[in-house]
């Protein structure tokens, strides 16, 4: 999928790339997409109007924002993995986990927000390839 990539590096530098390969810019650790896997994150349009970004969270650790309709690769180690989002109104949200192996190395999410009386809730629901934008 030539899509952007988003590496969380251990020294907390989080960043995108266009490649499967790069350098941790802060510390200058080298990071690869060999050996992991990647969940495909789409923060779904929202016809009410609430574009605001979403703060991304994967097992409780940060790994950026993602804005109104924007798709990211978050490339993770194998294995069992908690998705959480937030925005500047609320922490409160529907968490999904997903699984990345070695036999099935991509996983797909969708993220939109859930209006509610006095709060928003972002939930966060396992996708299809076919669910992502092209």
């Amino acid at each position: 999928m030539g899509d952007t990539l988003r590496f969380a590096c251990g020294c907390g530098n989080v960043f995108d790339s266009a490649t499967d390969a790069v350098n941790c810019a802060k510390c200058g650790t080298p990071l690869s997409k060999e050996g992991m896997g990647v969940i495909y994150l789409y923060r779904m349009g929202n016809p009410l109007g609430m574009a605001v970004g979403f703060g991304v969270y994967v097992d409780g650790k940060p790994f950026g924002h993602l804005a109104n309709t924007q798709k990211i690769g978050l490339v993770v180690p194998y294995g069992s993995h908690t998705i959480h989002c937030t925005h500047g109104m609320s922490r409160k949200g529907v968490d999904a986990t997903l699984n990345v192996t070695p036999d099935a190395p991509v996983a797909y999410a969708k993220a939109h927000i859930k209006p509610g009386v006095f709060t928003n809730t972002i939930v966060i629901e396992q996708a299809q390839a076919s669910d992502m934008p092209a």
